[in-house]
């Protein structure tokens, strides 16, 4: 008997005077990651996989609009710039809340940065905050002064001030850790370790209440589990590959959004190698390598090739043309070689184990190489040993790395700067360093563009890397949803996301 009231009180709610459409019923979208997170706390877990679904949670003063291909206002309605770089001003939007209810004001924006910088704990959240925050100073509820300490100001501080979740003040790090809360589209529901995370919206949002109701984060490994899960429908969005894309893109009732990553993928040669210190072997292997038939064989319909460590994916800053310096032309790759004086040429590219498209691109270079009498073994190891060995430690011959973008290019081409922890190649050039000064002081965005297109010729020129390509993303949506956005930085915008049936927001 209960359970024939309770399926008439389901029927009643849904048929009744509110009604319940199709649409309504099936509001939940599942999208599959890669693997968990370290820490769903704002800003702890600094990786490309756990920002990219956090993103969802949390909001900065500013946001990047995917549209423009720039940054806007975000909780802040306008800023504005002092004493050359070292204070920023921002004036913060009229009736902002958090997902807690409370309201947002400078105090929690105060807080927010104290807490990454790690003012009153010594701990810094983001490391480079510690180095660069001089004081936050509350001007009044809704206007907040962020001052960046003399000689450490840049141009693209904007970036990195956008880049800070604004938490409430007060909050605990045991308390994030549990049950996060920012002001993004979506507010925390669930999260289970490893296995999924769950988010509901935010209705409250500043922008506009989000029409996805539910997201499920499922933890989900890649492969054909993952193609089968699409096809049932377990899950909603699928991240394609070569052989998945050929396979759906003439499927009618799905939606296939693709677009260029902002990420290069290349070659690292160790400049610190006798071996490779040497540019005619580095140009004799770039000439010897087909990246075209790389592209053609294993890589996306919107992948791209590179000539230098930046992608049209931000095409202000891009200088074209430098793709084509170096084409495939084995005959004179070999000659190259051979005028090198290097005999018997030998060495060892390390890849991550658990990148499969990586691995892909080796065995493609191993085997182009082994055409002009270069022997080359592949190492692949687990992400957890190539992070502090190859990537800091710089323990490789050769390593083939995709390096995330951002839409800040200073930071994109900052890890070609002598001695900079990121400079995975150990690369160094004076003149290439200067151009960086220079753009840190630039503030003018066609003179700071025309300096990032000059770093980019000298890259292109030393041969600072075999840059190879941007690897493209394409993503498929289920026939329910429509709207998915890329963006040149990592991040899954579920706000952006519809259900077909519905007016797209504006």
């Amino acid at each position: 008997m209960k359970k024939i009231i309770l399926f008439l009180v389901l029927i009643i709610g849904c048929f009744g005077l509110n009604g319940c459409s199709d649409e309504e019923a099936n509001n939940r979208i599942v999208i599959p990651i890669k693997t968990g997170f370290t820490s769903i706390a704002p800003d702890s877990d600094i990786a490309a996989a756990t920002k990219e679904v956090l993103r969802n949670l949390n909001a900065g003063l500013m946001r990047f609009d995917s549209e423009k291909n720039k940054l806007v206002p975000g909780l802040a309605k306008e800023y504005h710039m002092e004493n050359n770089g070292e204070r920023y001003i921002f004036v913060l939007r009229d009736n902002l809340t958090f997902h807690n209810g409370e309201k947002i004001t400078s105090k929690d924006v105060k807080y927010s940065f104290d807490r990454i910088a790690g003012v009153t704990t010594g701990k810094p959240i983001v490391g480079d905050w510690k180095m660069n925050l001089a004081s936050v100073d509350i001007i009044d509820d809704k206007t907040v002064a962020i001052n960046i300490k003399p000689g450490e100001e840049k141009s693209s501080d904007i970036y990195d001030l956008a880049d800070v979740a604004i938490i409430p003040a007060g909050s605990k790090e045991e308390d994030l850790e549990k049950h996060p809360v920012g002001a993004g589209p979506y507010k925390f529901l669930e999260y289970i370790p490893g296995q999924k995370l769950v988010l509901e919206a935010f209705d409250n949002y500043y922008l506009g209440k989000p029409e996805i109701k539910e997201v499920e984060f499922r933890v989900y490994k890649e492969g054909a589990s993952r193609l089968m899960a699409f096809k049932s429908g377990d899950i909603d969005v699928l991240p394609l590959t070569f052989e998945t894309e050929k396979e759906l893109q003439n499927q009618k009732d799905i939606e296939i959004v693709s677009g260029l990553q902002n990420d290069v993928t290349l070659l690292y040669l160790n400049n610190s190698l006798e071996i490779f210190k040497n540019k005619k072997v580095r140009e004799g292997i770039w000439r010897s390598i087909d990246v075209d038939r790389i592209l053609s064989g294993i890589s996306l319909k919107s992948s791209t090739k590179l000539g230098s460590h930046m992608s049209p994916a931000l095409m202000e800053y891009y200088k074209k043309g430098l793709e084509n310096k170096y084409p495939y032309t084995p005959e004179i790759g070999k000659k190259l070689l051979e005028e090198s004086g290097v005999k018997n040429l030998k060495f060892t590219i390390k890849t991550i184990a658990e990148n499969n498209y990586d691995n892909d691109v080796a065995l493609f270079i191993k085997e182009d190489l082994k055409n002009v009498g270069v022997d080359v073994e592949i190492e692949p190891i687990p992400l957890s040993q190539f992070l502090p060995s190859v990537f800091r430690n710089h323990e490789y011959e050769g390593a083939i790395l995709r390096i995330v973008g951002y839409p800040d290019p200073y930071r994109i081409l900052n890890r070609y700067r002598t001695g900079d922890i990121s400079n995975m190649g150990e690369y160094s050039n004076p003149k290439v360093d200067q151009l960086l000064d220079e753009a840190r002081r630039t503030y003018d965005s066609e003179k700071n563009a025309e300096i990032y297109k000059e770093i980019q010729e000298i890259l292109n020129e030393d041969i600072a890397g075999i840059y190879l390509m941007d690897q493209g993303r394409s993503v498929a949506l289920s026939s329910k949803y429509t709207g998915y956005k890329m963006y040149p930085f990592s991040f899954i915008d579920v706000y952006s996301i519809h259900l077909k049936k519905t007016t797209p927001k504006k």
